[in-house]
């Protein structure tokens, strides 16, 4: 799960607010099985890299604690890390910091690393990331790839399944998240499902809608269920148990309970809209911030600055609409299934 970043309004990230988040998000084991730090969701490049590197050592430090709390029954929370910056450098020190910590996972998008040309990331990975993450027992690499964030849209916004192809032949190249259109995403589903003698290479779905149609994606593919490895959904932060029985509705082929997860998702995503005149733009991470704070979750909905903020009235019609998505989930689920706020 991608978790957003508690903020207040200077810009600094709520040590206590941030604990909270994770403890949410996790639900006693029936919430998230991994959490994910500094991604586009935790607005990543709204922060210095001191900030990426505390959110690091936050959610890893809270992760072990709840991991020591959970019953035997109950697998341990991992943790992933968002360890793309703006350089070469800041990243490679990212990696090293996350190896040091003992994160389970470091996630990055090479896209996105503004003095890192394409034709430049294969050795990169090969030369300069190989020699932190180590032979023995490496720290594994997910790769990320959201056309939202490339450094040079123009020259490069997702990466080619060449490319992919090419990184994940190195032993410490694990997976892929890939935030981006059906179109990409069938395409990677396409060229990684273990078809032909290949080994198969797990895909993650960021574009977290695009889960309801995993069934036709993967008969599209070929694929065998276990092969799509899992959903990334910012919008978990606020409906994590929500989102984990969506998923197994989905994999179990429960059309009806899948819808009504689906319809709910998609109605908070309505609300995180903002129409001025033609013109519509998404304030998600706001939106799911000021839902975390109407809960009690959060102190403060802050967002970086850079990131679309809601209005006051903006806010309030959240509040609003947000019970109403409560009270549908209510009619609709099983009451267990939901998630606990504090």
């Amino acid at each position: 799960m991608p978790l957003v970043t508690a903020l207040d309004e200077a810009g600094n990230i709520i040590e206590a607010d941030q604990r909270r988040i994770i403890r949410h998000t996790v639900q006693n084991g029936l919430g998230a099985d991994s959490i994910f730090l500094a991604g586009t969701t935790g607005e990543f490049n709204r922060l210095t890299n001191d900030q990426r590197q505390q959110l690091f050592k936050i959610g890893i430090e809270e992760t072990r604690l709840i991991s020591a709390e959970l019953s035997d029954a109950v697998l341990p929370v991992e943790a992933w890390v968002g360890v793309t910056a703006e350089t070469k450098a800041e990243t490679l020190a990212n990696i090293e910091y996350a190896r040091d910590l003992g994160s389970e996972m470091a996630v990055i998008a090479p896209l996105t690393i503004n003095d890192l040309a394409p034709g430049e990331i294969v050795g990169f990975f090969e030369n300069e990331i190989a020699g932190i993450v180590g032979t023995d027992n490496p720290l594994p690499i997910s790769l990320y790839d959201n056309p939202d964030i490339a450094a040079a849209p123009d020259v490069m916004k997702n990466m080619p399944v060449e490319l992919v192809e090419n990184l994940r032949r190195l032993p410490f190249v694990v997976c892929l998240k890939a935030s981006t259109t059906r179109e990409v995403l069938q395409n990677y589903l396409n060229a990684f499902s273990g078809e032909d003698g290949k080994p198969a290479f797990d895909i993650y779905f960021g574009n977290a809608p695009l889960m309801f149609e995993i069934d036709e994606m993967r008969r599209e593919a070929g694929m065998k269920a276990h092969q799509v490895a899992g959903v990334v959904s910012g919008t978990a932060n606020l409906f994590p148990r929500e989102w984990q029985q969506a998923w197994q509705a989905v994999l179990s082929g429960d059309r009806e309970l899948s819808n009504a997860y689906r319809d709910a998702f998609a109605e908070f995503e309505r609300l995180t809209l903002s129409e001025n005149g033609q013109y519509v733009t998404s304030k998600m991470m706001a939106g799911i911030k000021q839902g975390l704070f109407y809960q009690g979750i959060i102190s403060s909905p802050n967002v970086g600055k850079g990131t679309p903020s809601l209005t006051p009235d903006e806010a309030e019609k959240l509040n609003e609409g947000l019970e109403k998505v409560f009270e549908k989930l209510r009619r609709t689920v099983n009451p267990q299934s939901l998630s606990m706020y504090a």
